[in-house]
Order: structure tokens, then C-alpha cells, then sequence
């Protein structure tokens, strides 16, 4: 058996050696130096999502038999020269795998905005040797919330209806996911409530693309008032910003930490009649017994009065019958910006009381608070009734009560007629009952049910005699507004639908320049009627086109820019013509949420 293992073992030398003697061919391979990335690809696109942070985001893959080296470290940079490297992590293999939420943190680390497509290149160092680089595209998503830079929790203020229309503070915040100069769409909302209430009640301050919003003094005390401050009593109001943009995964909202504000709101209620008073009034003088009443209808405050320059020809505006605590004299109109008749001066004396320095006489007198001004003008030949206005107070009436702070007016409105818009009341026959007087006060002159009934009226069914210790009216119907007419001529107290004084109760906007609405009637604006010829409310609007409509879902009821200049309308500057096929209107202001005004008396259509 050794000999034959022998045998074999010299046969097998000799096969090999003359195998190699025939083969003149044969040759030994080197394997091709390489260290170089082989995933992801060059080019490649990553788009992060924050829905699934435990996902593996990125898996890179590299090749090396240059080096050697025993572990690895994988960088990121903005520039193909790394001159700002950031380390992705070390690997002791050929591989480095990230999640979405690893890979998310370290790009924004890095300040590379969110939500941009941006070009990063990637390398492998193993020790002295560096692999080729590859260039891919990447984009992250915000983790961090906004931050409110100005102002911050020791902001105080004392609102001023003087300095209504000035910048009372800019609200200023940073996004630090994003770059000052992102092409993100933001839409930033910037909110208030009560201090202290975790905003459970919200008040919208305004919201814009921007980061920065100004608040003038009208606009933050608007807020406040909203919100319920009381009037002339430091409040606290806490502000934050709610960051709000489009994503595949559908809106993502971001809220910054609140600031707390400490604002003195103002007043802005009008009383419902000034009273005058004074030499230069000389029907009333300056006494309280004929005082010369002035109502509020709308903004505006008018009426005909004598007036005079004898006496010195002073007067002065009350909100109230007597001396206190609300007057309003020369000073007071001419600090708030209001242009004044040239017939009426300062009096310079003690009280800055206005001075009648004109021809004696009767004029009408005119207060517009919505346009500031103060004019006299020949008087005005108006309806002829008994007295200007019948005055409404009763449990009844909810906006009245059985008080004299707020009672109801119901004007003349036509020789005999009396009218107007009047919340009525009815708790199942409790605190139903209400009464008529020709004063602002209990006596002399007051108009129960059995007066009208006595004297003949027809009264609508829904009003009866409350049967109680002075027989009062009772309202009987259901609760809600009603137009109440007592016509003296014809002898009839009626209720019917509330009046709504514009020829439509509302205008429809739609346009992609009124995001809330866009080009479709699925979610039109309304711009609601408020009385008076005016349609007001807030709108949201954009750099875009719009369009007026008389009648929500039609299309051809639409007003357009041409048709509002071609009637004389006085039209602001942030709108212009479209220029489009239709003519629509276009907001060039800054995007954000306005008081849009149409006056179609005054034919103005405004923004503030």
C-alpha cells in the first residue's frame, strides 16, 4: 500500500510540472483598486416625512480595498469641496443605516432648511484614504416650533382711540427650521386669549406669510375688547403663533410659546345720543332742563339745531343728561383727527368747549365718527312726528331691560311713523313685558298697551297687555328681531322681518385672492350687509384675482373692477384692475386678514 501511495504521489509532481511546462499562458490577477460609494446612486432624491420617524431613511453602502482602515466615517456637505463637513456616523463595516428621525435631527443641526429639495454631497473617510464623492437630493421636515422674538411678557401698554391708526406693537418671531428666505409657503396665524386660560377662548390677531405682524392701537384694542377686557383696566392677553403648511401627509401645525401682553383697552361703544348744551345753543343753553338731542344712526350722529354766536357762543357734547361722566368738547375731536366746520372754533376757555363763530341761525349738524369729520349745512326737512324718537325699555326687550343705561331707540322715520330693528323677547310669559316713552326717562310721558288699544290702534297678535301692575306691552311671539312700526296716522303697531337697508342683504366673493373661497362656490365669502348702504366683514386676501357677486352660485351676477370705477367708487389703493378677461379685481397689498369695506352711500371701497 506505501508503495503504491508513493507511485501516485510522484505521477501527480509530474502531471503538474508538465501541466505548467504546456501552459505558457498563465498569469496571477491583482484586483482593481476601489473605494468608492455604491448606495445610494448618484442623483438620488430623498424626501423625509415625519410619518414614519422609525423608518430607515438612509442605507449607505461603500466599497474599499485601498485603505484598510478597521472602521469608517461617512460625511455630509453643501459643497463638493467639504468645506464644512458634517459627520452622518462611523461604521467598523462597509455600511452606516439612519432612520428618518436620526437623519431629520442632524439635517436641520446642519441648517439645512426644511421642506427644500436641497444638493448635499456625500464621502467615506477610512483612515488616510478618502472615497469618491456623490452628489443626491434631499429634504427634511420642521420638528421645532416658532419663536416669539418681540415683544416679550414685560410689554405693557395703555391703548389710545388718539393714536388709533399707529403701530402699537410689531409681534416678531423666528422659524429655525426654515431660512429667512425659504420658497416654503408658511401661513402664520397669530393668536390671543385671556392670560392664564391655555387659549381655550381664541382671538385671531391677524395672519400673514411674513414673520413679523403690525397691531395698531385700533386693531389690538379690537382684540382686547373681544376677548372681554374691561375698558380703562390694565388686562393680560397671552399671544402665540401657529405655524400652518401643505405637506404630502396632509397640514402641519406648529405652536410657538406664548408671550403674556399687559393692554389698557379704550372704549368704542357709541352712546346711542349726544346731548348738546350751551350759550351757543341757545334752545337748550347750559342747563339740563331742553337739552339739544343728537341720535345715533349708524356712525353718525345728526340732527337740526339754532345755533348762535351771542353769549360767547360756546357748547359743549354730553353722553348722557348731565354734567358727567362722559363730555366731549373742541379738543376731544380735533386730538382724534376729526376735520371741523370752519364755523367752529376752540373757545379757549376753561373746558376747550366749542365756539359757534357763524351766523346765527339753524343748521344741521352732522358728527361722522366712521369719516371723521363735523359739518354744519342748511337743516334738513325731515319726518314729522310728535317726537324725534319714542324710547323702549322692559324685560322684553333684552337689549334694554328695565334700566335706563342702554334703552331702545325707535325714530321717526316718516311723517307719523316711527321704526325700527328691535330684539324682542319671549321666556314662555316671564320677562316679556316692555314700555313706550317719549323720554329718556320715567316720566312725564309714557305709552302703555291700554293707550294704544284706548286710542283705537289695531295691534299685531304677537303683542298683548301684559296685564301687570302697569299694563305693559307682553311679547307673545317667538323670540328674535322684528321691524316694529307705530304708524300714528293710520293708527297700527305691526311687527315684521328685520330690514336690512342695501339693495342685497349680503355680497359673495370668490377668487384665488380670497383663499377662504377660491374660484369655486363650494365656500364663497359672504360680505354681510351692516346697515346703511354698508357691507362689511373680515376677509382673508391674497396677491390674486377676485370677484364681487350679487347672488351666491352665479356667475353671471359678478361685479367687477370696471363696474365699481365706471359708478364713481373711490376705490383703495392695495386693489387694482386685474387686467385678466374679466376685469376681477387684484389685492397687491400684503397677504393677510383685513376689514373690507364697501360703502355704497359714500361710493368708497376700503381696507384697514
Amino acid at each position: 500500500m506505501k508503495n503504491l501511495l508513493k507511485i501516485f504521489s510522484v505521477l501527480s509532481l509530474l502531471a503538474i510540472v508538465i501541466s505548467c511546462n504546456e501552459s505558457d499562458d498563465f498569469t496571477y490577477l491583482t484586483p482593481e483598486a476601489n473605494f468608492s460609494i455604491i448606495s445610494p446612486s448618484e442623483n438620488a432624491a430623498l424626501l423625509l416625512d415625519s410619518e414614519n420617524p422609525n423608518n430607515n431613511a438612509l442605507t449607505v453602502v461603500w466599497e474599499d480595498n485601498i485603505s484598510g482602515a478597521e472602521s469608517y466615517t461617512v460625511e455630509l456637505s453643501l459643497d463638493e469641496e467639504f468645506s464644512q463637513p458634517y459627520t452622518l456616523g462611523t461604521s467598523s463595516s462597509n455600511t452606516l443605516t439612519l432612520t428618518v428621525a436620526e437623519l431629520n435631527a442632524m439635517l436641520l443641526e446642519y441648517n439645512i432648511s426644511a421642506l427644500e429639495e436641497t444638493e448635499v454631497f456625500l464621502r467615506i473617510i477610512g483612515g488616510e484614504s478618502i472615497s469618491e464623492t456623490l452628489k443626491m437630493f434631499i429634504s427634511s421636515y420642521p420638528e421645532n416650533n416658532p419663536v416669539i422674538t418681540n415683544p416679550d411678557s414685560t410689554f405693557e401698554i395703555v391703548l389710545s382711540d388718539i393714536t388709533e391708526d399707529e403701530v402699537a406693537t410689531t409681534i416678531e418671531w423666528t422659524d429655525p427650521d426654515f431660512s429667512e428666505n425659504t420658497s416654503v409657503a408658511i401661513n402664520y396665524f397669530i393668536e390671543a386669549s385671556i392670560a392664564g386660560t391655555e387659549f381655550a377662548t381664541i382671538e385671531s390677531l391677524g395672519n400673514t406669510g411674513d414673520r413679523s405682524l403690525e397691531l395698531t392701537h385700533g386693531q389690538l384694542n379690537a382684540s382686547a375688547l373681544n376677548l372681554g377686557l374691561t375698558v380703562d383696566e390694565a388686562g393680560s392677553m397671552d399671544i402665540r403663533v401657529r405655524a400652518a403648511l401643505e405637506t404630502a401627509s396632509g397640514t402641519l401645525e406648529r405652536i410657538s410659546e406664548f408671550i403674556t401682553i399687559t393692554v389698557t383697552p379704550y372704549e368704542t361703544a357709541l352712546p346711542p345720543t349726544l346731548y348738546g348744551v350751551g350759550a351757543g345753543m341757545p334752545d337748550a343753553g347750559w342747563v339740563w332742563d331742553s337739552p339739544i338731542e343728537f341720535a345715533l344712526q349708524g356712525t353718525t350722529y345728526s340732527g337740526n339745531v339754532n345755533l348762535s354766536p351771542d353769549n360767547g357762543g360756546n357748547f359743549r357734547f354730553f353722553a348722557q343728561q348731565d354734567w358727567g361722566p362722559d363730555s366731549f368738547n373742541y379738543t376731544y375731536y380735533q386730538t382724534r383727527g376729526y376735520t371741523i366746520d370752519e364755523n367752529l372754533v376752540n373757545a379757549n376757555d376753561n373746558d376747550n368747549n366749542f365756539q359757534f363763530i357763524g351766523t346765527a341761525g339753524e343748521y344741521f349738524l352732522e358728527i361722522d365718527t366712521e369719516n371723521k369729520t363735523i359739518t354744519l349745512g342748511p337743516p334738513v326737512s325731515g319726518p314729522n312726528c310728535e317726537y324725534d324718537q319714542l324710547w323702549i325699555v322692559g324685560a322684553g326687550v333684552p337689549d334694554a331691560g328695565w334700566v335706563w343705561d342702554s334703552p331702545v331707540q325707535l325714530p321717526c322715520t316718516g311723517n307719523g311713523v316711527y321704526s325700527g330693528n328691535v330684539t324682542l323677547q319671549n321666556n314662555s310669559g316671564i320677562d316679556n313685558n316692555f314700555r313706550f316713552f317719549a323720554q329718556q326717562d320715567w316720566g312725564p310721558d309714557s305709552f302703555n298697551y291700554p293707550y294704544y288699544s284706548d286710542n283705537g290702534y289695531t295691534i299685531d297678535s304677537n303683542l298683548v297687555n301684559a296685564n301687570d301692575g302697569d299694563s305693559n306691552f307682553a311679547f307673545v311671539g317667538t323670540t328674535g328681531e322684528y321691524f316694529l312700526t307705530i304708524d300714528t296716522i293710520n293708527k297700527t303697531i305691526t311687527l315684521g322681518a328685520a330690514q336690512v337697508n342695501c339693495e342685497f342683504d349680503q355680497l359673495w366673493l370668490v377668487g384665488a385672492g380670497v383663499p377662504d373661497a377660491g374660484w369655486v362656490w363650494d365656500t364663497p365669502v359672504e360680505l354681510p350687509c351692516i346697515g346703511g348702504g354698508v357691507y362689511s366683514a373680515e376677509i382673508t386676501l391674497a396677491n390674486d384675482a377676485f370677484r364681487f357677486f350679487t347672488t351666491n352660485g352665479d356667475w353671471t351676477s359678478g361685479r367687477n373692477y370696471p363696474y365699481y370705477e365706471n359708478e364713481g367708487y373711490t376705490i383703495d389703493a392695495n386693489f387694482e384692475n386685474a387686467g385678466d378677461g374679466d376685469n376681477n379685481f387684484s389685492f397687491i397689498g400684503t397677504p393677510g386678514t383685513y376689514t373690507l369695506t364697501m360703502d355704497t352711500v359714500n361710493k368708497t371701497i376700503t381696507i384697514q
